[in-house]
This record gives C-alpha cells, structure tokens and sequence, in this order.
C-alpha cells in the first residue's frame, strides 16, 4: 500500500489555517488545528517606491503603474477596489475545488461531525451530537476518503467511523495503473492485468507511478524517469524527488543544516488524500528545504538554487532571491516580479487567487492577484485577512472592513477594532469586539450575541456548527446560537 503526499493540494487548502487572532499563544497550543495569526502592521501612504532587480533589468514602479482605486467614502457600500472579472481557473485549482468540495461534505454524509478528547483519549461524535466512537483511541487522525489513522495502545491501523479495520482506499491517481513487484532483490512492473511488462531490473522505487511516471534507481544505480512500460524517459540526478502532481514533481538537494529525517517524518505524518480540508502544511512558510520542481519532459521550472524556494501551490510559488520575493507560476514564469516584499502564514488565498504582501519600506500590506500580478490594493492596511467565502477583512488604524472579493464593495465597516474567524465554506462566522463574541452572517449582521464573558475561544463554522470553549471544556454551537453539545469535552475538532 502506497501513501501519496500531494503537497499542492494540501498547501492549497489551507484555507483552514487563515488569521483570525483570536487565540492566545496558550490556547493556539491547546487548538493547533484552529490556531489562527493575524498579521499586525503599520498603516502607510498610498504610494511607495519599489526598486526591482530582475536579470539585467532594474525599474521604478509606484501606484501609478498598477490599477488601484482609493475610494472617498470608507463605510459600507464603498468600493475598494474596481470588479475584477473572473479569469479562467488553472486547471489545478478547478480540480481542488472539486476535491475540497466532495471530502468536505464526505464525513458529514456518513453520519461524522467531529472528533472529540476525553480522559486523555479521542473519539467520533455523529451529526446527531452522540457519541458515534467512544474517546478510546490514544490518537486518531483522518486520513481522507472516509478513514481514520488511529493509534490504540501499540498498534496503529486505518479504521471507518465503527472502529473497524480498513484499507486506505487507493487514490484515483494509482488505480487501475502499473504497479511494481519484487523479485529476487530487484523490482518490475505489471500492468492493471498482472502482465510483466518490465522485467525485476531495478535496484530500488524512489516514487509510485504518477500521471503515467515513476522514478526509480537502475540497474546501474542511476536516478531516472521511466513510463508505463518501463522506458527511461531522462535522469533524475537529484537527492530527492517527489511524484508529479498536476505535472510536476518536487525535487531537492541536501543541505548541512537540514534534518532529512524530521523531513520523512513530517511527510508520513502529513500523508493526506487530494483536496483534504485542513493539512497542517503551511504553503507560504519557507521550511529550510532547498527544493524545485521539473515538468513532464525532466526540464527544471523553478531552480532549487534560489536562494529559497516555497512549497507549490495551485497557482505556483513564491521564490525568495538576493533578498528580493516573487511569486512564479506553474509554467516557471513571474507572474509577480521580484520586489522587497514579506509573505507569510495565512497570507494566501488560494482558492480565489489573491495574496497579501509586507512591503519592506513602509510596512503596509497590499493584495495582488495571483492569476496576473496585478496589484489590487494598495500597501495602506495593517491587516489583510481572506475568510473564505469571497470575503475579506481589512484594517486601517481603527476602521475595519468586510469586503465582498468579487465587487471589491464594502459589505461591512467598523469603527473600532474587530476580529473574525474565517468563514470558510460557510455564510456564517465568529466576529469579536472587545471581549464580546457576536456570530455575523456574510453581510456582517450580527445574528446573535453571546453573553459577556461566556466564552473564550471559537472555531469557525462547519456543517452549520462552530466548537466552543466555555470555562475549560469544548461544545458545539449551531448559527443562531444554541448548543447542539453543552461543553463537556476536553477538546473538540469539526471533520
């Protein structure tokens, strides 16, 4: 059985880890899953000069060269920024949504709301709010497609929500495919028939087969690229390599100071079938990894001699190079150019194509497209939070925003300073004002107010519910505020 990490799909769905600040350091700690930063900045002016070095070429770029309208009026109802009209999705993002969008949904049609911590120990609440697995599991992980890694005492095995035993289900990727088999020290390859089509030549499989490509060590000890039929393809003369994935595969190099086992360790333990919602991989984080990518043919589309280079993404990637940033599409083209620019954590949104950037010199953050490069917003606000939905949070100095993406309309504004929990896939969300907690819909309409001091920490909103933290135990909160679960667990994480 072969486990296969897609990186992109799990990094573009980090939809899950957008800022929300509304966890202290001691309960982002106790709620990893929920642990949201928000990004505090300082407000600056409209225009700001960028210098660029890219190849032989250096230019000057200030607001002037980029579409941005600052509107007069700032309450709600203003614009922010000109309709953007919807560019054609690449076709990795058509197909996360899909994926994003059937293994949400895929728990909860099979009766799983959440897991739950109790006496140490993890178990399955049902939709219903009972207990569909009793909390006797010592970890317990979803692993997609309907199946649980679970950790009982020393043994560790895949399990369904009855506790019973089961094979992680083969991606859609490897079925039906080649498979390799061993013999006498060396491998081959069988067809989905079990016909040998490759005799047991090679010393040893660096990948599965993926979109019609593995790589593996020949007779030789050479690093290739073979096809189906075992056809060498071009050399793989790397440290590591990756499977492809929506035609392209990672590779990297070894570094002094890197951990490759923390690394392997990282990669089992993250192993999550395509469009998983919640991968604990953060896409906009540079990890110390000395990685690139090639396509198809074997040609290098990022180089991992830069000086950093990003996890991909559905769009492309950030690259980091003599202290300049630049996003780079999938195709190795800029489609940011190189600037004195900051990304970080909770910063993209991948599933509409935007990031927020820290401009280095006056420390205002802006929004760009990712579909085109195009500066949307200017580096005025000191906050830049994307909370699904086709919403967005801005601040500057006190007054906030909640801005519909698609008109770039303020939908909401406030005068002093609020936080919200992203919506996600949901048109409901945690807004809180002071030590108030208040659930607003996606026009920003308060729909219920908890009483003062009630509770401490909040989730965002699945499958109409939110997990609470009241006093020192978790519920569940359904949108018009009443519990489906009185808090009574000692952690509770919605599937």
């Amino acid at each position: 059985m072969t486990i296969q990490l897609n990186k992109t799909l799990i990094a573009a769905a980090i939809m899950a880890s957008i800022s929300s600040g509304l966890l202290s350091p001691a309960q982002a700690a106790e709620r990893p899953a929920e642990s949201y930063t928000w990004m505090h900045r300082e407000s600056s002016s409209s225009t700001v000069t960028v210098e660029e070095t890219h190849e032989k070429s250096s230019r000057t770029i200030t607001h002037s060269d980029v579409s941005i309208h600052t509107p007069s009026a700032s309450g709600t109802g203003a614009v922010l920024f000109p309709y953007i009209a919807k560019n054609k999705l690449p076709a990795p993002v058509q197909s996360l949504r899909e994926n994003i969008r059937n293994e949400y949904s895929l728990n909860y049609e099979q009766g799983v709301l959440a897991r739950y911590k109790e006496n140490g120990k993890w178990g399955l609440l049902g939709t219903d709010g009972t207990v569909l697995l009793p909390a006797s599991y010592k970890k317990l992980s979803y692993a997609g497609q309907g199946v649980f890694l679970s950790v009982k005492g020393n043994k560790t095995a895949y399990i369904d929500k009855t506790g019973t035993a089961v094979t992680l289900p083969v991606s859609e990727n490897e079925s039906g495919g080649p498979v390799f088999f061993q013999e006498k020290g060396r491998y081959g390859i069988r067809d989905a028939n079990g016909i040998v089509v490759s005799e047991p030549v090679y010393k040893e499989i660096l990948t599965p087969f993926s979109e019609g490509i593995a790589f593996v060590r020949d007779e030789n000890g050479r690093k290739i690229a073979i096809d189906r039929s075992g056809k060498e393809l071009f050399a793989v003369p790397y440290d590591r390599i990756f499977p492809y994935h929506d035609g392209l595969a990672e590779y990297q190099r070894k570094i002094n100071h890197f951990n490759w086992g923390l690394l392997a360790g990282a990669l089992v333990g993250s192993a999550v079938n395509r469009g998983y919602y919640g991968g604990e991989i953060e896409p906009l984080t540079y990890d110390g990894v000395k990685r690139g990518y090639i396509d198809r043919t074997g040609r290098i589309v990022i180089d991992s001699r830069l000086d950093e280079v990003y996890p991909m993404t559905a769009w492309g990637t950030f690259v980091k190079d003599k202290g300049l940033l630049a996003f780079i599409g999938r195709d190795g083209k800029y489609i940011i150019e190189p600037g004195r620019y900051e990304v970080g954590p909770g910063m993209m949104d991948d599933w509409n194509g935007m990031v927020s950037l820290k401009d280095k010199e006056s420390g205002g953050l802006g929004v760009f497209s990712l579909s085109d490069g195009r500066q949307i917003l200017p580096f005025q606000y000191e906050k830049v939070d994307f909370l699904g939905a086709d919403r967005m949070f801005l601040q500057r100095g006190n007054q906030c925003f909640l801005v519909n993406q698609e008109t770039g309309q303020v939908v909401h504004y406030w005068q002093e300073t609020v936080k919200i929990v992203p919506y996600l896939a949901e048109p409901y969300a945690w807004c809180q004002i002071g030590k108030k907690y208040e659930i607003i819909d996606a026009e920003g309409k308060t729909v219920y107010t908890a009483p003062e001091g009630g509770i401490k920490v909040v989730s965002s909103f699945r499958h109409g519910v939110s997990a609470v933290k009241s006093g020192d135990v978790w519920g569940l909160m359904n949108s018009k505020g009443e519990w489906l679960i009185r808090p009574q667990y000692k952690e509770i994480e919605i599937l």
